[in-house]
């Protein structure tokens, strides 16, 4: 029985057809056109749809006209996501989608705090174990700085010493 990428409705009158959460499709659209994009052909493998049911579900989100988002950014709380993430655990589907458009979270905000979450910190030890390696470099580069500056200074001296001692030579060997 095969499912429908897009609206209710579509197919013969042998199929019955289902329609997708609105978080399914895009999810289905991330797989095709993300940063690890799949083809249609290989997504319809792994997820058992018709090509033609993602092909055209492709098409279809492709020939929408795209509007610029007038959505602003928001600052999440570690206590709010906490709570989002505590209600959408026990959700899926529709429900899942209900609560985050109640709650103004995109699908994918969502999903990067639950793998964030799921990560237990290790992405946070990562950027820590990062900082330090970038403060170590930096502390080295202002030891070069300070050492390149202080053998500009003597240069500078030595040049001057030469010159003072150039003109006075100059005059004694005078006649």
């Amino acid at each position: 029985m095969p499912l429908d990428f897009g609206t209710a409705g579509r197919g013969s009158d042998n199929d019955v057809t289902r329609p997708f959460s609105l978080a399914y499709k895009q999810k289905m659209l991330d797989r095709l056109t993300g940063k690890d994009a799949v083809s249609a052909r290989q997504l319809s493998l792994e997820t058992g749809l018709h090509q033609q049911t993602l092909s055209r579900g492709l098409q279809d989100a492709c020939s929408l006209s795209v509007m610029p988002s007038k959505r602003q950014t928001r600052e999440w709380s570690i206590d709010e996501k906490i709570r989002i993430l505590a209600k959408a655990g026990k959700l899926t589907g529709s429900e899942l989608t209900d609560l985050l458009e109640r709650e103004g979270l995109l699908l994918a905000e969502y999903e990067q705090w639950r793998l964030a979450l799921a990560e237990e910190g290790r992405a946070s030890l990562a950027t820590t174990k990062r900082i330090r390696v970038l403060e170590r470099e930096l502390a080295r580069k202002e030891k070069a700085l300070a050492e390149a500056a202080a053998l500009l200074v003597l240069k500078k001296k030595v040049n001057r010493l030469w010159e003072a001692e150039g003109d006075g030579t100059d005059e004694e060997n005078e006649p």
